[in-house]
């Protein structure tokens, strides 16, 4: 009876003990508005790999998908945001982050924005000897551009955290930094966007990503 207890009361405690283990993806803790002056004409998709220290400092920063001249602002503007590093066994460890910056062009108005017919996912690099211990953050099979107002002509930026599961779905979405007017339309476009999972040591994990989603009024036909 005595030997029974102690196997009942080691079964109940080791997942306990496990889960305290897990592994803590990074997250972005704070970041403000991603807006830039410049128009995007036909492809605005830019993606980073951010290197995050176990101290949530920005260690590096590599080009993932650079369609064009807005890499510089999708940086500046990830050197103001406040990072929480990842951790295992409860201990902050160094790992990287996927952030995508989408400039939605600023089309007619009375066309959607459409992404280029020629996309390839956007696939972080498996892990190397850079600091990650084995990770590789979420990778990007398809997206898509958000609508934008009717009979608005503000511009604006929302900043979505996104949680996806080890199947590359979308688990949770939270706002970093949003407007009232667009946060319906970044949540929306997100919904038609697929990814594919993070992995650790090979494994799809749960884990997360940042999509900034910024808008500009479209251009009038005949203005």
């Amino acid at each position: 009876m005595g030997m029974r207890r102690l196997l009942l009361v080691t079964l109940f405690f080791w997942p306990c003990a496990f889960a305290q283990q897990a592994y803590s993806p990074p997250e972005v803790t704070s970041a403000g508005d991603a807006y830039t002056s410049y128009n995007i004409v036909f492809d605005g998709l830019f993606v980073l790999d951010i290197g995050i220290g176990d101290d949530g400092s920005i260690q590096r920063i590599e080009s993932l998908r650079n369609p064009g001249s807005m890499l510089g602002a999708a940086k500046t503007s990830v050197q103001s945001w406040k990072f929480q590093p990842a951790s295992n066994g409860g201990k902050p460890r160094a790992s990287r982050l996927t952030v995508a910056f989408v400039y939605r062009p600023a089309n007619y108005a009375t066309f959607g924005a459409v992404p280029p017919k020629d996309f390839t996912p956007v696939i972080p690099s498996a892990p190397s000897d850079n600091g990650s211990e084995g990770y590789a953050p979420v990778g990007i099979l398809s997206f898509a551009y958000p609508d934008y107002p009717i009979n608005s002509v503000v511009w604006g930026s929302v900043v979505l955290q996104v949680t996806v599961d080890s199947a590359g779905g979308v688990k949770d979405v939270g706002v970093l930094h949003g407007m009232v007017t667009f946060n319906r339309f970044a949540q929306e476009a997100l919904k038609n966007w697929r990814f594919r999972a993070a992995t650790l040591h090979g494994r799809p994990v749960t884990s997360k990503i940042v999509v900034a989603f910024i808008f500009q009024p479209p251009h009038m036909i005949g203005r």
